[in-house]
């Protein structure tokens, strides 16, 4: 039926192993793939409340030092809790360098 020569032969022999090869692997690739995560993981994940957290979680918050937290605390005790993290700028100290710093490591409920 093909009248190839004994080196075509070999070449095709070749490029049908190297595909069954491919489709093996292929296959076992999607088998034993890594299980993908379920579960959804909610946006605040690794940040902190303003609204609950204590002086020495704020204080463990990079850029916020102790009397920082101190203000926050008051703030919070005088005004109620925070609508948004941007009320933080409401806050002695609290300048737009260090808002931008810290704002994506806070959120409030």
């Amino acid at each position: 039926m093909f009248n190839f020569t004994q080196q075509e032969r070999q070449v095709v022999l070749f490029l049908l192993a190297l595909a069954l090869a491919g489709l093996g692997i292929n296959f076992l690739a999607k088998r034993y793939a890594p299980v993908r995560a379920l579960v959804c993981v909610a946006p605040q994940m690794g940040k902190v409340n303003l609204n609950d957290t204590d002086k020495q979680t704020l204080i463990g918050i990079p850029g916020i030092g102790e009397k920082l937290a101190q203000r926050i605390i008051e703030y919070r005790g005088q005004q109620g809790r925070f609508e948004e993290v941007e009320d933080l700028k409401k806050i002695k100290g609290i300048t737009g360098y260090r808002y931008e710093k810290i704002k994506d490591l806070l959120y409030v409920n």
